[in-house]
């Protein structure tokens, strides 16, 4: 068995007291959700042995990872899938869930939803489950832990005193997960140790995560408009990206380098902190680094050349864009495009996609990656379950965990066989987009290792898999994590909206570079500095 590392850091959530919730995209934010400017954190003081780590052997990756930071590629589906349970977990009981989605409660009643049925045959329960698109679930959710009327199993948001909520409404899973404890849930076992860091408060493990690719985006070239142009995506300095901007860029045809003047590998080319770094001097901002306003004129001066789509600050819908193809380096996230192939392919039948290894600005070198959180969502389990209860309810989320090339992730993932997914003539599970209405959000279970996986595209599964093996072992972690700052939740929203803001005023030429001076003042100011001294204080104590 293999145990985390991650220790000192990962139980300072005892600061959550207070806590703001926030919303993102117009929905909650979930516990333990982290995006780039959000941390995470633990609590201070005494800390519960994070889960051991305790990998499934029964599905061999055609791809083995080949750092801590890159996941494992599939080229087919095992045929036949392998059993990962060979126990229904459930007792015939009723188990209720709620969880959000983006995009309402679309899917057929159980007794009109096939896939739903099939799940609840497989697990041995009857899953009774509701969702609340995200611009309520907040609110919902809050009503709900008032009136003590709490399912079995919930995705917990970012709530006000979040530690004190979780304490009094949800079941401390400590004693079942901690350690080798977890051994009793396999699939949950088989989850990287440094997802668990996220479901941490008071010291205590207070949910289940969704586990997260540490390579949260990369930037993708389209090759097929690449070789039809006779460029090679390759450079080694930013004056080299520059170069492949300017032959890449047809104004008269409409055609673009980028549409993201914002993308995170713009930052790293010049060597950004990943949001917060650990310095002698304590913790610094990314925006506080004298390489800052640097990475801004060149920004700038790409916009005043013309480099990016005119709609780059509009949000275009980018799938149809991409397709044209309007813009040729695109910067994307989770797998790459080992998931985005099958959407953007039939819009544009010649396209193929590769990443591309960034450098360093001044040459020299590759820039450094940037990882993101472990995990992202929270599914905690009702407080007053009886033991046996709780067990009983671990169970059932342990089966929805099964990875990738089990028969428990069809049943979770493509639903029952000839009414959801059939086969193909090379053994590879195919949706029914008939009846995909079926399937209901399955954010209410706790996802499975990350993976690279795309059948009809097995040279994208080698070039992401390639692509990790070759930046997996030179990363730029964000200092954050596992710490708590409470003006961070407070106030982070409105600072980073100012931020984006002045950036994208320098960067079309509204202001001038000398400003940011003037922009990091007034940050630092209104909530920057506190969240500096936060941070230092929550990382002195761990």
């Amino acid at each position: 068995m293999t145990h985390s590392p991650f220790t000192g850091s990962l139980s300072r959530r005892s600061l959550m007291g207070g806590a703001l919730g926030l919303t993102v995209a117009g929905g909650a934010v979930l516990a333990g959700c982290s995006t780039e400017g959000s941390a995470d954190a633990g609590a201070q003081g005494e800390q519960a042995e994070l889960p051991s780590q305790i990998p499934f052997e029964g599905v061999k990756a055609d791809i083995e990872p080949a750092n801590e930071y890159s996941v494992a590629g599939y080229l087919k589906f095992p045929n036949p899938a392998i059993t990962a349970v060979p126990e229904k977990p459930g007792d015939g009981s009723t188990i209720t869930g709620l969880t959000t989605t983006s995009t309402g409660g679309t899917a057929p009643p159980m007794k009109r939803n096939q896939w739903w049925q099939n799940l609840n045959e497989q697990l041995g329960v009857t899953m009774e489950l509701s969702w609340i698109k995200g611009d309520d679930y907040l609110s919902r959710f809050q009503t709900m832990v008032a009136g003590d009327d709490i399912p079995d199993v919930v995705a917990v948001p970012n709530v006000p005193q979040l530690d004190k909520m979780l304490k009094a409404k949800f079941t401390d899973l400590t004693e079942y997960l901690a350690g080798d404890a977890v051994a009793e849930y396999p699939m949950l076992a088989n989850f990287p140790a440094v997802s668990w860091q996220e479901v941490i408060y008071g010291g205590s493990i207070y949910g289940i995560p969704r586990p997260l690719l540490p390579i949260s985006s990369r930037l993708e070239a389209r090759t097929d408009t690449l070789d039809e142009l006779g460029i090679v995506p390759e450079f080694t300095s930013a004056d080299g990206f520059l170069d492949l901007c300017r032959e890449v860029t047809d104004r008269k045809s409409g055609r673009f380098a980028m549409v993201q003047p914002n993308a995170s590998f713009l930052r790293s080319m010049f060597s950004l902190p990943n949001v917060w770094e650990k310095t002698d001097q304590g913790f610094r901002h990314e925006i506080e680094s004298e390489r800052y306003p640097e990475y801004l004129d060149f920004v700038a001066g790409m916009w005043s050349e013309k480099l990016f789509h005119p709609d780059a600050f509009n949000n275009p819908s980018l799938i149809p864009l991409f397709q044209q193809p309007g813009f040729v380096l695109f910067e994307v996230g989770g797998p790459g495009f080992t998931r985005a192939m099958p959407m953007y392919r039939p819009g544009a039948p010649t396209l193929t996609v590769k990443p591309v290894v960034v450098p360093l600005a001044e040459g020299g070198g590759n820039a450094p990656v940037r990882i993101g959180p472990g995990s992202t969502n929270m599914l905690g389990i009702r407080g007053d379950l009886d033991p046996d209860r709780v067990r009983q309810v671990l169970q059932v989320l342990n089966y929805t965990a099964a990875p990738f090339g089990t028969k428990e992730y069809l049943s979770v993932q493509y639903g029952k066989e000839g009414r959801n997914f059939t086969f193909d003539d090379d053994g590879q599970p195919i949706p029914n987009p008939e009846t995909s209405n079926e399937m209901f959000p399955i954010t209410l279970f706790p996802g499975n290792p990350n993976f690279m996986y795309a059948p009809e595209f097995p040279d994208v599964v080698r070039n992401e898999c390639d692509y990790e093996a070759t930046v997996g072992d030179n990363v730029r972690l964000n200092a954050s994590t596992g710490l708590i700052s409470e003006t961070e939740i407070s106030k982070s929203g409105q600072l980073d909206r100012e931020i984006t803001l002045a950036v994208g005023d320098i960067i079309q030429g509204r202001k001038p570079v000398s400003s940011w001076a003037d922009t990091v003042a007034t940050w630092r100011s209104k909530g920057g500095d506190q969240m500096r001294t936060e941070y230092e204080e929550a990382d002195a104590a761990g």
